[in-house]
């Protein structure tokens, strides 16, 4: 399969042409189809294995540019990761240049966001439970013109403690909304969540092989008061 089976809008073919990606993982090829459907969605799988363009995709497809309002909200648990989607789904405002994103993360300038969005709204949301909840609450962030939530790494935000925050932005959300929840596991602490707010979700666990092999080491090496360049030095010699 090809992402052109999908028949997605030229902006979204062409942004896929120009990051290079022609087939979808397996992910993507089993989900996708049912995020276009409009159904709600609990997807059960490992991060790195596509994700991210799973519900990209199907929610640039719905956007409106000619609405000055949000169309779709995401949350991801940290800054890393919100920044992480944000970066994927800019790639598409490079070629379709109406197409308005935000990023709102903790540790940025909070007055400076409710400033600009005083004078328009994001087509997507994408941020931290935290500080979306924060500018719902201002007043400055209208979300309830949204038509799709995605609540991403389900379980991080629940062991970080975000899932209060995420109900908190859910309960300002219309009751008309498609509501995609992605998780690499489905806590039991996380099931009165999903019972509470999605109407009859489809649940795909999708099994897939492990993207970094069992046999690599992952090491975190402090850099504090170092050079940098000096103990990649010393590492690789």
């Amino acid at each position: 399969m090809k992402f052109t089976d999908f028949n997605f809008k030229d902006y979204i073919n062409q942004t896929l042409e120009n990051i290079k990606f022609e087939k979808p993982t397996e992910v993507q090829e089993k989900l996708i189809p049912i995020v276009l459907s409009g159904r709600d969605l609990v997807g059960e799988s490992k991060t790195g294995s596509g994700k991210t363009h799973t519900f990209l995709l199907p929610i640039f497809q719905k956007i409106d540019t000619d609405l000055d309002e949000v169309q779709a909200v995401i949350t991801a648990p940290s800054r890393e990761l919100a920044t992480q989607i944000y970066k994927a789904a800019q790639e598409f405002t490079k070629v379709n240049d109406k197409l308005r994103v935000s990023n709102f993360v903790g540790g940025t300038d909070k007055a400076r966001q409710i400033k600009k969005l005083e004078s328009s709204q994001p087509h997507v949301v994408i941020g931290t439970p935290g500080r979306i909840h924060d500018l719902i609450k201002a007043n400055a962030l209208i979300v309830h013109t949204a038509n799709t939530f995605v609540v991403d790494e389900a379980d991080m935000t629940l062991d970080m403690g975000f899932l209060n925050e995420v109900e908190q932005i859910a309960s300002r959300l219309p009751e008309k909304l498609q509501f995609l929840v992605f998780s690499a596991t489905i806590p039991e602490k996380l099931r009165p969540f999903l019972r509470k707010y999605m109407e009859n979700p489809i649940i795909e666990e999708i099994k897939t092989k492990a993207v970094i092999s069992e046999d690599i080491e992952n090491w975190l090496i402090s850099t504090k008061g170092k050079d940098e360049n000096q103990m990649i030095y010393q590492m690789l010699t």
